[in-house]
């Protein structure tokens, strides 16, 4: 595609330090797109005991799939060789265990196998926003009490170990194989991520970037009920990218990939106003602390001028990305979707950010366009 994201184009406004150049570098230019997606074996497996839960909840089938659901929140819970034993060992006797990770409002768990551009994945959906912080702990953090900030919404989880579908795995081989080796097999099956490990996707109810409704001009109810599509779109986008390119970054050129379609997805026009909000920058050039925006950079270490450069080139993306949808117009098809997606994937935040930012990401759709249109390339229908 145009313009490779790796060079400053002529115009930059900026000279870049290392640290930031590092951080802006686009890692979707160079990546090998696959032509076609595979199906989750886990949705399989997930349609089944979604509907066969023999009076259990969702909760409960969670806590047999996901061991350390069994754990209380505790710092360094995770070393205790009881936690060895349950969640990297797969033990399945739980009445050992004198307390586990409680929920405020477990029976209000809604779950679905959801389908989108992607393929299909599994999807919770948690009302309580207590019990949403326990589970992000218990599943990404290995029960310990990490800080969830308020702004955080949604998480794809991209491979976590699923010990019911090995003990399924355990079962059949050993009704085949009654003499035979389980340990020994199971080093084989371990090669094989998929047959164990499950994406999934874990949504808030709570306002989309813990931005209030009054703040957009909205009511509590339109914006709670958009908040969950766009969540949920956003995600999707994550995995689509996940499965195309191999890459969902925690990068604020992800996020502002994935919350352009959630805003397209649930209003069916940009409104760049919104993402201005969603990353604390509806005050340009003042950036409102606590913000979404700064999840993304906390693992690298910039400087006051980096962050002033940067809150400065997302600004000038998000105009870019307006002016683009602009001329782009309503979403009319998967096909046009998936080319948006990719033309912002292939177009780095320094072009974005540009004086033609928006007439290069134009220029990669429409390349983008033509490689779907001569390419008989696979996706889900």
């Amino acid at each position: 595609m145009n313009s490779p994201s790796s060079k400053l184009p002529d115009n930059f406004p900026f000279k870049l330090s290392p640290g930031l150049k590092e951080y802006l570098f686009n890692r979707f230019e160079k990546t090998f797109k696959k032509p076609f997606f595979t199906e989750e074996s886990a949705c399989e497996f997930w349609h089944d005991h979604s509907k066969n839960n023999d009076g259990n909840t969702i909760f409960d089938i969670l806590k047999k799939c996901y061991p350390q659901l069994n754990f209380p929140i505790e710092t360094g819970i995770e070393k205790s060789e009881l936690y060895k034993d349950f969640v990297l060992r797969g033990k399945k006797n739980f009445t050992n265990l004198k307390a586990c990770t409680e929920l405020n409002d477990s029976k209000s768990i809604k779950f679905e196998v959801s389908k989108n551009l992607a393929g299909k994945i599994p999807l919770l959906t948690i009302s309580n926003e207590e019990d949403f912080v326990r589970l992000i702990q218990s599943l990404l953090y290995k029960n310990n009490p990490v800080e969830i900030p308020h702004s955080m919404g949604a998480v794809l989880i991209n491979g976590i170990n699923n010990w019911e579908r090995i003990n399924i795995l355990k079962n059949r081989w050993l009704a085949k194989n009654p003499l035979g080796n389980w340990n020994q097999e199971f080093s084989n099956v371990i090669l094989n991520k998929s047959l164990y490990k499950d994406k999934l996707i874990i949504l808030s109810t709570k306002p989309y970037s813990n931005v209030p409704a009054n703040q957009l001009g909205l009511n509590d109810d339109i914006w709670i009920s958009h908040s969950i599509s766009i969540r949920k779109e956003h995600e999707f986008t994550h995995l689509y990218t996940l499965k195309r390119y191999g890459l969902a970054s925690n990068n604020l050129h992800d996020e502002l990939i994935a919350d352009y379609i959630g805003i397209i997805k649930t209003i069916g026009y940009f409104d760049k106003g919104w993402m201005l909000n969603f990353l604390g920058l509806e005050e340009y050039p003042k950036y409102r602390r606590g913000a979404r925006l700064e999840n993304y950079i906390k693992e690298n270490r910039l400087s006051q001028e980096d962050f002033k450069q940067l809150i400065t080139i997302i600004k000038n993306a998000i105009e870019a990305i307006a002016i683009f949808d602009k001329k782009m117009g309503k979403l009319i098809s998967a096909k046009d979707q998936r080319c948006r997606i990719e033309a912002l994937c292939e177009t780095g935040l320094t072009i974005l950010a540009s004086q033609n930012g928006s007439s290069v990401l134009l220029d990669n759709y429409y390349e983008s366009f033509n490689i779907h249109e001569s390419v008989d390339l696979e996706f889900p229908n």
